[in-house]
């Protein structure tokens, strides 16, 4: 984990710097393992964000307000206002070479109408509000003045050796490593005693002998000595250069930095980092964090937000199963109204037949039925009655049946692709099309659609043609109706979920484009884990939108079909 102890020396030095002295002005939970805080000093507002998610665990300001995602009010969050809101934070500590950060927090109480200036006022009420960052043991902790633990982000009962922490009780710092020397003033001499140790590896014996230093930074000591990352602990390593870097480290000024991979960044440190190639420095160790994390955080939370958006789809998607069932057995009921229809009819018919107080009419081999107890007319006149009443609340069955069957449609389409996409803008981008079309709302209930609108795939084939793939319903819609010519070949996998897939051409596309398309036809669909599918094709001219219907249902005429096997789009360029 890149955040270390010398990364909280570097954030704590940074709040000392902007909000010591600032009152808290706003407090919310943006995930149920989180924090924020608004923070106003100086005529500026500070936001403050903590996380104590064990795969990204954290302290550092943010460049924005982050945004609330735990609605109910939860016991913190109720404590949190009490103690911390409209609170001043008095000092920032860190204790020495470890990963917690602590703010010391006064809020002096409202004043009274009758309250003179100097009164003394002896109920002021103080708090610390502990961030631990220490991988899974990560924890928020409030703290009173007593030194009672007043709740945490995460509880955790009293059981064998662990640390407890639970309201009422006594808040006691982690364990520190016994037997770990200072890092701030190691020597050639301590280095070099390394050597009687069983490790052999110079950077895990470093990590092992000194407190607070991270796999990265010892790393970094290393690099800046010797020129490598890493060294097997020897006699002949010039010790004295690495004691010195690894000093330089801690008690060098701070000098925030990013290591990138094309062009995503995949480290941060409070100092200017040699061990990677591309490394640009940062104005402050949050900014540092604040780009890392919210990069990091969508590449990991790919998986977490298509899984949850899945589920949601497929609550949508039973429901809108159920009302499809319902609205079956009312058309079922039409066949019934017709045999209403009939009896009455047939009654009249056979009036001359029926006798006071008869039960039955016999006509074609049928048995109608008759209450003794109502003339032959009034049986009539109530199956009349009936097949009218029925006949008015089965009006617009059939369209609503229709308008149903195209909403399922469109929600096997969007779970097919939903579980093809493979990036954080088609995620994203997929969730808010279903909020446009209403079948979700978004955080806190609002209809509001969020993230980036997704593009189509747009790639080259081997013989130099434009492919369009749409990986939504709402791209497969602007791939058919937008992009795609009249005269250009449209694909999709028959009687499947999945992609349209569009071929630019001024002329019929060689058999070799036609095959790469419908691979990608085949990939972005149900059918990817086939070995094959049938793929249907016809010129984008015999491809009809269903009036009314949903993004991406279509209706197909004059086509023919193929068999192709899945080919993925990064065997293409794209164009």
């Amino acid at each position: 984990m890149n955040y270390d102890a010398l990364t909280v020396s570097a954030v704590a030095e940074e709040l000392r710097r902007t909000i010591v002295g600032g009152r808290i002005q706003r407090v919310l939970l943006p995930t149920p393992l989180s924090i924020g805080l608004e923070v106003y000093h100086a005529g500026r507002r500070y936001q403050l964000f903590a996380s104590a998610n064990p795969a990204n665990p954290r302290v550092h300001l943010l460049s924005a307000k982050p945004t609330r995602g735990v609605e109910r009010e939860t016991p913190l969050v109720l404590l949190l206002r009490k103690y911390v809101r409209n609170g001043f934070i008095e000092a920032v500590e860190q204790p020495d070479l470890e990963r917690i950060l602590a703010l010391s927090i006064i809020k002096h109480p409202p004043p009274r109408k009758d309250e003179r200036e100097d009164d003394d006022v002896d109920d002021e009420q103080r708090c610390d509000l502990i961030f631990e960052v220490m991988g899974p043991r990560s924890n928020i902790i409030l703290v009173d003045d007593d030194n009672l633990i007043l709740d945490a982000v995460k509880r955790v009962p009293s059981e064998g050796t662990r640390r407890t922490i639970m309201p009422r009780e006594v808040y006691t710092a982690p364990p520190h490593p016994a037997n770990r020397r200072d890092p701030r003033t190691v020597t050639a001499n301590g280095l070099a005693a390394l050597l009687n140790g069983d490790e052999r590896d110079l950077g895990k014996a470093i990590i092992a002998a000194y407190a607070g230093v991270s796999p990265q930074q010892a790393r970094e000591a290393i690099m800046r000595a010797t020129g490598q990352t890493s060294a097997a602990l020897t006699p002949d390593l010039p010790f004295e250069a690495i004691a010195g870097t690894l000093r330089g480290l801690w008690t060098e000024p701070f000098a925030p930095s990013l290591a990138f991979q094309n062009d995503e960044p995949i480290a941060f440190a409070p100092y200017n980092m040699a061990q990677f190639p591309d490394v640009r420095p940062v104005e402050s160790i949050s900014e540092a964090l604040d780009a890392f994390y919210a990069a990091a955080e969508q590449i990991t939370s790919h998986a977490q937000r298509r899984d949850a958006l899945k589920q949601r789809l497929l609550d949508v998607r039973e429901r809108t199963q159920r009302q499809r069932d319902a609205l079956g057995r009312e058309l079922e009921r039409a066949n019934a109204l017709e045999r209403l229809r009939w009896e009455g009819e047939m009654i009249y018919g056979y009036l001359h037949t029926l006798s006071p107080g008869a039960t039955e009419l016999h006509v074609e081999d049928r048995v109608i039925k008759l209450d003794p107890d109502r003339t032959p007319v009034e049986n009539a006149q109530a199956r009349f009655r009936e097949y009218d009443k029925a006949k008015g609340a089965l009006a617009g069955v059939p369209e609503r049946l229709t308008a149903t069957d195209g909403q399922l449609s469109y929600l096997d389409e969007t779970i097919t692709l939903l579980d093809l996409a493979d990036s954080y803008e088609a995620i994203a981008g997929m969730e808010r099309e279903v909020q446009e079309q209403g079948l979700i709302k978004a955080a806190g209930g609002k209809n509001q659609a969020r993230g980036p609108r997704s593009q189509p795939l747009r790639l080259r084939s081997s013989d130099g043609l434009t492919i369009f793939v749409g990986r939504s319903a709402g791209q497969n819609e602007e791939v058919t109706f937008r992009l795609a010519r009249p005269d250009d070949l449209w694909l999709h996998v028959r009687d499947m979920p999945g992609a349209h897939v569009v071929i630019q051409s001024e002329s019929a596309p060689p058999d070799r484009t036609i095959e790469e398309a419908a691979g990608l036809a085949v990939y972005f669909s149900a059918g990817r884990g086939s070995t094959s599918a049938e793929v249907t094709l016809t010129q984008r001219r015999h491809v009809r939108k269903i009036p009314g219907g949903p993004p991406g249902l279509v209706s197909v005429r004059n086509e023919h079909t193929i068999r192709a096997v899945p080919i993925p789009p990064d065997t293409l360029q794209r164009a």
